[in-house]
């Protein structure tokens, strides 16, 4: 079977040149065992996230149709540094249409904590077949491990709800639940865990908000 495509865009994590955190790390362990193929860029500006959208949403990538996108955020908005951030409607707009068949992944803290009507605008806008991501701040390490499966069945799932088949399993429910991850669907239906997870009073968020 051939190995299911991700593009990724990542934002700029730190304040800090010197530190290292990055998505990479996950996409190649998952190239290297042979279940994905990937392509990742950095952003630090919104005109850089649209170039490489534009870029990826040309038809000779069409074989990439998971997009990831790496970076800080908050309720409808996505963080590329701390100067720069671009709101959902205007990723929609950058996208609109180009997007049948695609799926796509919020790895940023609390996006997905939009509306339920503003995330089925931004599906209708662009004709993604569904979006995921979290409704809440989110630990490195734990998403990291989350998203190792995730982006694997997302790539490579026969079904488009293998993800919600997969994280809603008893395994993965309950990290599902406490890092409020959730996905909506074009049809307009919306799922999340059915496992309620406390969160703790305190948490190390993973991407600073």
């Amino acid at each position: 079977m051939a190995r299911g495509g991700v593009f990724c865009v990542e934002g700029q994590w730190h304040r800090d040149l010197n530190e290292r955190g990055s998505v990479l790390p996950t996409l190649e362990l998952l190239e290297r065992l042979g279940r994905i193929r990937f392509i990742c860029k950095d952003a630090a500006t919104p005109d850089e996230l649209f170039y490489f959208l534009n870029r990826w949403l040309l038809r000779r990538y069409a074989d990439y149709r998971v997009g990831f996108f790496a970076m800080h955020g908050e309720p409808s908005k996505l963080c590329l540094t701390d100067w720069h951030s671009v709101d959902l409607d205007d990723v929609a707009a950058q996208m609109s249409g180009r997007c049948e068949g695609k799926l796509l992944y919020f790895g940023s803290c609390s996006v997905l904590r939009a509306s339920d009507a503003r995330l089925q605008d931004f599906l209708a806008e662009t004709g993604a077949a569904l979006i995921c991501g979290f409704s809440r701040e989110v630990d490195w390490v734990e998403s990291a491990a989350f998203e190792t499966v995730l982006l694997d069945v997302l790539a490579n799932g026969q079904r488009l709800n293998a993800a919600e088949m997969r994280m809603g399993s008893a395994h993965w429910a309950p990290l599902a639940s406490y890092l409020g991850f959730r996905i909506v669907y074009a049809n307009g239906r919306t799922w999340r865990p059915s496992v309620r997870s406390k969160v703790p009073a305190q948490s190390t968020a993973r991407h600073d908000g």
